[in-house]
């Protein structure tokens, strides 16, 4: 044993970032990363039997002052204010009480610190050390609960300060975050877990091990046996390899890639976009080293800008768009998920989403794998702000929110496609929003904070920004909408609504000024427009439930001309093929997107359709005595000028509609539905048989659905669809697959009004169904789920004639 001592030092941290525990330590800190019992003697007894360099005891936060610039000051000025401002109506026991006072006699400058006194105390009280650690250590705790019971606030629904609870809140292991219920954080120093391998860097002040150790080399082959024994047992998945065969020729990724940039990644930011050019630069380089997670990234951009390709290889790219979405989901499902919990695996994932709407591949169901991704971010901790995490680059703190940001909207968005709950509210995270910078102010050596540009210039996180700072709000709107347990109120819809249409309003007009300028980030007609639809619909949804009701209630009359007028700015394209203008890329999205596009569309499109049958049965009701045709009129009939934007918005959905089918829409419901709505809408301004029109339009739209999508199959697969040949997930009877729970939906009002119990009808004993055309095309048949009410004559009374639909912020 030398007769080197110790150094004895005081420090405010453990040399491993903020200090997390709730109660103060009272061993030296080496003896605590050691997990040795430390006798806390000055020095301490192991720290001179090995001769440590130094010998280091925290402070206690009454004695040492924080910097004010620092995480603990704010807190101390959050606790004294929330005790200023609020009367706490707790009675405490006398001991607490006492302690009370005392802290804030702390606060008083003329008073003498509490510190100090105790130390005294302990001067000159030496009886019985032992209970005297006691009493301090009692002590210190009863002050603690005391500040921290003044600080937070009583009232049930009312949120605690994300600044004051960040310190309790969890914390991060090997870049996952576990909160506090984890076991994790229960886990305490053991005396008999003595380890000799662990030593203090004194120039770091941080724990290392000894790798020269022979425990150490141990340790790392017992890593790579467990890793060795978890390879074997699973498949190796070869379908990376295999995709590469579908990875078109330089030119037309180069078409892609702009294609997506050009319209996704301004609005959702996903991808540091001068990382990603670098990555993709250096993949067709040498394509067959690039890592798996930039190979998928580099597809799934590709499978994104293949919607807004014009080439004639579109079809064949959009069969292989499946092939790339399949090989990026094998890989994110693979075994041992956890080399795929970082960025590369986060971005991955929310563009294999993107793509699955955008692409058409099971987009409508994302909301299911959007709560994994969800789950996937929390426990990477990007819904703590990197300010709590600790030492941490400027790049990755910042993408950290932009990958929340971009998270939390798409859950929203998919939470209002499926109609069900976001499953998280503002409470659940404390992430600040994107800085407003752009991409090129932003690499990965940055050492130095951003400094972010004023709110009032347009950079490319400008509309990310604007979506985050409406986010509590839509959240609230869609969990009020979907809300089992709750009814929303009619006064309640009203106060969200003019919310939600004044920060519309204000958004859009912010963005809309840049359009044209020499910025070159400045938002195009796409991006305004797809803003607009992903917030505008928020306040169409908000007052569906009320739209119906307007025909029985004036109070309700509000409600029908806001979703009379959100459904027009929806319905509307950036460019109408229909009046010969260029198709351009809003228009293809339309044509091929599902998911959000789809359900915005088929919501505008139906509001529109009802309403405009409602007028023209209100105008047959008048004219009693005018002649009924027997057929359907050769001419087409004469549009009167009031209603002429909503004819006009059902002709662009038939249009739409069919080009989704050419396109590749497996499914036809949409352009029967529309094809026959249509027909049924002339026959009215016509004066023809209404019945007699739907059912010669119900024929001749099953026949071109049939026929265009024999040509789509053409168009990809080079061949004719020999529907004689067994396919895999395909046959005669389709249903809900095997294992499927035989549940039967409840009957809606307006199924139970109109008796649907007789469009199907069996015949023979094979179980093959005969269509009733002609019932089943009835209007009262198609419901989407718009009220309660079957007979849409019914639904409206009349509008004067001189009222013209206004519509608000028009853009475009």
């Amino acid at each position: 044993m030398g007769d080197k001592i110790p150094e004895v030092h005081n420090a405010d941290t453990d040399g491993t970032g903020p200090v997390r525990r709730r109660r103060p330590a009272l061993s030296c800190v080496e003896c605590r990363k050691r997990k040795v019992k430390c006798d806390r003697a000055r020095p301490c007894g192991p720290c001179t039997r090995i001769q440590s360099p130094t010998c280091t005891y925290r402070l206690h936060p009454w004695n040492s002052t924080p910097p004010w610039n620092s995480p603990s000051c704010h807190i101390t000025l959050t606790i004294h204010a929330s005790a200023e401002d609020r009367e706490s109506p707790i009675r405490r026991p006398s001991p607490i009480a006492a302690t009370s006072s005392e802290a804030s006699a702390h606060n008083d400058p003329n008073s003498p610190a509490p510190g100090l006194r105790s130390d005294s105390q302990i001067d000159l009280e030496k009886k019985d050390e032992t209970i005297q650690q006691l009493v301090d250590r009692v002590r210190q705790l009863e002050s603690t609960l005391g500040s921290s019971s003044n600080s937070l606030p009583l009232e049930p629904n009312s949120r605690v300060d994300p600044i004051v609870h960040q310190s309790t809140a969890g914390h991060f292991v090997k870049s996952k975050f576990y909160g506090e219920s984890h076991w994790i954080n229960v886990l305490e120093p053991y005396d008999a877990l003595d380890n000799s391998n662990v030593t203090v860097n004194t120039s770091t002040n941080r724990t290392e091990n000894n790798k020269e150790s022979e425990p150490y080399a141990t340790i790392a082959d017992c890593k790579r046996i467990a890793r060795a024994i978890k390879s074997s047992r699973i498949m190796q998945p070869s379908i990376l390899a295999d995709v590469q065969a579908y990875i078109p020729s330089r030119h037309i990724c180069d078409q892609l890639v702009q294609g997506y940039f050009r319209t996704f990644e301004g609005v959702l930011r996903i991808l540091h976009i001068p990382s990603f050019m670098k990555e993709y630069q250096t993949f067709w380089t040498d394509p067959t080293a690039a890592a798996p997670s930039v190979l998928l990234k580099i597809l799934l951009v590709c499978a994104i800008g293949v919607v807004f390709y014009k080439g004639p290889e579109q079809p064949r790219l959009r069969a292989d768009c499946t092939k790339w979405l399949q090989a990026a989901e094998s890989w994110l499902c693979a075994p041992h998920p956890k080399s795929r919990f970082n960025m590369a695996g986060t971005q991955v994932n929310i563009l294999i989403l993107l793509a699955r709407e955008v692409c058409a591949v099971d987009g409508d169901l994302v909301w299911v794998p959007g709560g994994r991704l969800l789950r996937g971010a929390m426990h990477l901790g990007l819904h703590r702000d990197p300010s709590y995490i600790g030492k941490m680059s400027v790049f990755h703190a910042e993408m950290r929110r932009r990958l929340w940001a971009t998270i939390l909207e798409m859950t929203v968005q998919s939470s209002l496609d499926m109609g069900m709950p976001p499953m998280i509210s503002p409470d659940d995270y404390d992430t600040l929003p994107p800085s407003n910078i752009n991409d090129e102010e932003l690499t990965e050596a940055e050492t130095v904070s951003l400094q972010p540009k004023p709110p009032h210039e347009f950079t490319q996180c400008s509309m990310q920004i604007a979506f985050y700072e409406t986010l509590p709000l839509r959240l609230e709107i869609c969990r009020s909408i979907n809300s089992l347990r709750f009814t929303l109120s009619y006064d309640e819809a009203i106060r969200l609504g003019a919310e939600m249409l004044a920060s519309c309003r204000e958004k859009l007009t912010f963005l809309q000024s840049f359009l044209g300028s020499p910025n070159p980030h400045a938002p195009n007609i796409f991006q305004l427009k797809l803003f607009d639809t992903l917030m505008r619909r928020f306040f169409l949804y908000l007052h569906r439930p009320f739209y119906v009701r307007s025909a029985h209630d004036p109070k309700f009359y509000y409600s029908r001309k806001v979703c009379l007028d959100a459904s027009l700015v929806l319905a509307r394209p950036t460019a109408n093929p229909t009046k010969g203008d260029e198709e351009d890329d809003w228009a293809r999205l339309t044509y091929r997107c599902v998911g959000f596009i789809k359900s915005c569309f088929l919501h505008s499109l139906s509001t529109i359709y009802f309403e405009l049958t409602s007028r023209l049965e209100d105008d047959q009701d008048t004219l009693l005595t005018a002649p009924l045709a027997t057929s359907p009129s050769a001419s087409r009939p004469q549009v009167p000028t009031e209603i002429r934007p909503y004819y006009d918005a059902l002709v662009f959905a038939r249009f739409a509609t069919e080009n989704r089918l050419r396109n590749g829409d497996a499914s036809g419901k949409g352009y029967i539905w529309f094809y026959v709505a249509l027909a049924r809408v002339e026959a009215l301004l016509a004066r023809d048989d209404p019945a007699f029109a739907v059912l010669a339009a119900s024929k001749r739209a099953v026949d071109n659905t049939a026929a265009l999508m024999r040509e789509v199959y053409f168009a990809e697969f080079g061949k004719h669809v020999d529907l004689s040949q067994p396919y895999p997930y395909a046959g005669k009877d389709h249903g809900r697959g095997d294992g499927a729970d035989d549940v039967a939906g409840t009957l809606r009002k307006v199924e139970e009004h109109t008796g649907l119990d007789g469009i199907f009808e069996r015949v023979g004993g094979n179980g093959e169904q005969d269509m009733d055309w002609e019932r089943l095309m009835r209007d009262e048949s198609f419901d989407i789920g718009w009220g309660d009410v079957g007979d849409p004559q019914g639904w409206f009374g009349r509008w004067n004639s001189g009222d013209d639909v206004e519509v608000f912020a028009n853009i475009y």
